[in-house]
């Protein structure tokens, strides 16, 4: 059950993840400034990657996934962990740049996890 609600979930991860991260490049690219509902959105889309991670630990040493599975699961963390010091960053274009490129990058490289992790 944990095995099919992962594979399930990795979904929302990739489409949340492309969809936020898509608003974030959009909105860099026009010099627009990010609303509340982007950073909300973003909140959400990041909390998936979570979510999915805690899945993927529930059932990791019953499947013993791939190891470039595995290694995107822990990329993205890490990718979040290391741009989130950034939202302190004092100029909006910027701040929406990073977190817009780096949210777009993880959802990009989801597909590749779904991909790398069927049939584990």
């Amino acid at each position: 059950m944990i095995r099919t609600i992962h594979n399930d979930w990795a979904f929302v991860v990739a489409a949340a993840n492309l969809i936020v991260g898509g608003w974030g490049v959009y909105m860099w690219r026009k010099q627009k400034t990010a609303p509340k509902q982007f950073w909300y959105a973003l909140g959400f889309a990041w909390a998936t990657i979570y979510v999915q991670g805690i899945l993927g630990l529930a059932i990791y040493n019953k499947y013993k996934p791939p190891l470039k599975h595995t290694f995107y699961g822990f990329l993205f963390v890490v990718i979040t962990l290391a741009i989130f010091p950034l939202r302190s960053e004092e100029r909006p274009r910027t701040r929406v740049a990073v977190f817009g490129w780096a949210t777009l990058f993880i959802g990009i490289v989801a597909i590749r996890a779904i991909v790398s992790g069927h049939g584990a």
